[in-house]
């Protein structure tokens, strides 16, 4: 593995001095081989934000001079998140596939022994040292939200109060996203917040880049490599064959009612095991509350069960969610993904609904996937929400799948809005005879058929068959809704 370490310029051997001129301050401590690892620690170049922002009667205060960044939930003028902008536009090649990248933090203060979660969140505004605050990321213009605009969550952190103590915060999601620049340039910024219950004594605090002993700044340790193998033999060429060249995709939409089952216990672990068991490359969630709501008072609901998901199978996932609510807390969409994106998004619809988007790529062809959920009991809620989805859907390429609790019955004006551009997977399926259901009927809720998979008229795109498959385990339903698994051969 080739060790880059980031640091001041010195001089150096001419080879050195060769890459100095290719990456800037980084020099090579061996040769280059498949990896590359970088450390990321020199305030104002590797590290060009770091700071504390605080609410309330201190709100436009300046933090970006202290040595200190701290977190605290308690009240509108003391809680407190740190904001942080790393240079991996400069010190990280575009084509680099990310194979871990690790915040290092070390614990200065702890106001109690209370272990805290500490989420970290892409952070959607560039920001500017010494000009954002809790108001306001640069002069004179303003968060849409107070305390920052956040995006997606990429894990959570427990620190306690071992002073002293160097904390990790595995960010390589993050990291390979902002290096991808899904979110608008190719820098990593990031908020650190504490997505736990208010409590008496939950101010953390640690060292920034102006602690005196350098040795206790943060550091981002990425190791890297880039998309194209070296020294790789070609495969061979597959066998003739009589079937269809198209790579098989499976696809799962399923409503976890926040994780609640039939008997009325929250039981995220069962609701993994049910997607498990489904074997789908791509699932649509519905009914997400995130750090807030039923079941989900402390943590994303998302990502507890991405996380659940990739230890059951061994694998890596990945996550994009639409918050409904536009902020760290609230209620959504989850798509989750076997395969790594290559774009993902969300948009807000009307009456406080989103869809959440990914982009994968599939037998060399990218197909794009959504997950959205539409009003139930205001009727006249829906077509305006469905109309908009169906809009803001068209700037992405085809083909597409849409999944979702479209809380519409099939035959009404509201359906033909969906089954009209695309095709209703279940519909065709049934058709064709390879459509099967536990029930016999297809319904995902109680009576009703709500749940649907819907998908382009293209022929990238067909569809092999749909199951709503019996989830009951000990008589016992994970969700009061059943979900639906669609699979399709993508040519």
């Amino acid at each position: 593995m080739a060790q880059v370490v980031c640091s001041p310029i010195r001089t150096v051997r001419s080879f050195q001095r060769l890459v100095f001129m290719l990456i800037g301050i980084c020099s090579f401590a061996a040769a280059a081989s498949a990896q590359t690892t970088v450390t990321l620690s020199t305030p104002g170049s590797h590290i060009t934000v770091d700071t504390t922002i605080q609410g309330g009667t201190s709100g436009w205060t300046d933090f970006s001079h202290s040595d200190v960044l701290a977190s605290k939930v308690k009240n509108e003028n003391t809680n407190r998140r740190i904001l942080m902008k790393f240079d991996t536009e400069a010190y990280i090649p575009a084509n680099a596939v990310i194979q871990s990248a690790k915040l290092y933090l070390v614990l200065r203060q702890a106001e109690s022994a209370e272990s805290r979660p500490l989420t970290a969140y892409n952070v959607s505004r560039s920001y500017a040292s010494g000009e954002a605050n809790w108001y306001y990321f640069r002069y004179g213009q303003a968060w849409s939200t107070p305390g920052g605009d956040l995006g997606g969550s990429f894990g959570t952190t427990w620190v306690g109060n071992a002073v002293g103590s160097t904390y990790t915060f595995d960010l390589t999601n993050l990291v390979q996203r902002s290096v991808n620049g899904e979110f608008g340039s190719r820098y990593t910024r990031l908020a650190l917040v504490d997505t736990g219950g208010v409590s008496l004594s939950n101010y953390k605090e640690f060292h920034s880049t102006r602690a005196a002993n350098t040795s206790l700044r943060p550091r981002l340790v990425i190791t890297y490599g880039t998309s194209t193998p070296t020294s790789v033999p070609p495969p061979p060429p597959p066998p003739p064959t009589t079937t269809s060249t198209g790579t098989t995709l499976r696809v799962m939409q399923y409503n976890i009612r926040k994780t609640m089952g039939t008997d009325g216990a929250c039981n995220p672990d069962r609701v993994a095991n049910t997607i498990v068991a489904q074997n789908p490359d791509v699932v649509s969630l519905n009914e997400v509350n995130f750090f807030s709501g039923t079941c989900a008072w402390t943590f994303d609901m998302g990502e507890r069960l991405q996380s659940l998901v990739s230890q059951k199978t061994g694998v890596t996932w990945y996550r994009q969610n639409v918050n409904v609510n536009g902020g760290s807390t609230g209620y959504g969409n989850v798509l989750l993904s076997r395969y790594r994106p290559v774009s993902s998004s969300s948009t807000l619809l009307s009456y406080t609904r989103g869809v959440a988007q990914m982009g994968i790529v599939v037998n060399g062809r990218t197909v794009n996937v959504f997950s959205t959920h539409v009003e139930y009991y205001t009727a006249w809620w829906r077509p305006i929400q469905i109309a908009e989805a169906v809009r803001w859907i068209l700037n992405f390429s085809e083909p597409r799948i849409v999944l979702g609790d479209f809380n519409s019955w099939p035959g009404t004006s509201d359906y033909y809005l969906m089954a009209t551009p695309y095709l209703d997977a279940w519909a065709v399926a049934q058709s064709n005879g390879t459509a099967s259901s536990f029930n016999g009927t297809g319904n995902t809720e109680g009576l009703s058929r709500l749940d649907y998979v819907f998908y382009s008229k293209v022929p990238a795109l067909s569809l092999k068959s749909v199951n709503v498959p019996n989830t009951m385990v000990n008589g016992v339903y994970p969700s009061d809704h059943s979900p639906l698994v669609a699979v399709f051969s993508v040519h």
